[in-house]
């Protein structure tokens, strides 16, 4: 009798460590923060009125980056190279959610105005509490009302994330 509930607790202490081992796959995301986004000013501009044709399509269908760093400490340096948008923005902002192994970024302006021109920006951006692993990662680059669709996804898919390894992702526009 003695030997069953010694038993009986070796199996019960054997699934716990099976059940939790299973879950390196991946990622728990708990608690995810964005600290520290800072916009860069006009890098380069288009005008479809004032740029010859092929420029301004060439400099239109140019892709941007995102480009992740997890660190030792869990926090994520992270930047938007090269991204398009209208000529009269001053500030973008950045904003996370998190659940179920999957980080939903939304890359914003602080206004929407109609410009006649398109400018090439970099932003900037810490995320905290990111553990190494894998997670499902959707990028929404939307307008200040920060209405997400699929019209304004410009990255959907997983990513590995490796302390001291950078991720280098290509957006869609």
């Amino acid at each position: 009798m003695k030997h069953w509930k010694v038993i009986g607790r070796l199996a019960a202490f054997c699934l716990f460590v099976s059940v939790t081992a299973c879950s390196t796959e991946n990622a728990v995301v708990g608690s995810i923060g964005v600290s520290d986004v800072k916009s860069s000013g006009c890098k380069a501009s288009a005008s479809m009125l004032d740029s010859r044709p092929e420029y301004y399509n060439s400099f239109a269908g140019m892709q941007s980056v995102l480009r992740l760093s997890l660190g030792a400490d869990n926090i994520v340096n992270a930047r938007f190279a090269d991204f398009k948008d209208n000529c009269a923005i001053d500030l973008f902002h950045v904003d996370v959610s998190s659940s179920d192994g999957k980080i939903v970024l939304v890359l914003y302006p602080d206004k929407d105005m109609l410009t006649d021109c398109i400018c090439q920006y970099d932003v900037d951006f810490k995320m905290q509490n990111i553990v190494p692993g894998s997670y499902q990662l959707e990028v929404y680059h939307t307008t200040a009302d920060k209405q997400v669709s699929k019209g304004n996804l410009v990255y959907s898919g997983t990513v590995s994330l490796e302390k001291g390894k950078e991720v280098v992702l290509t957006m869609s526009r």
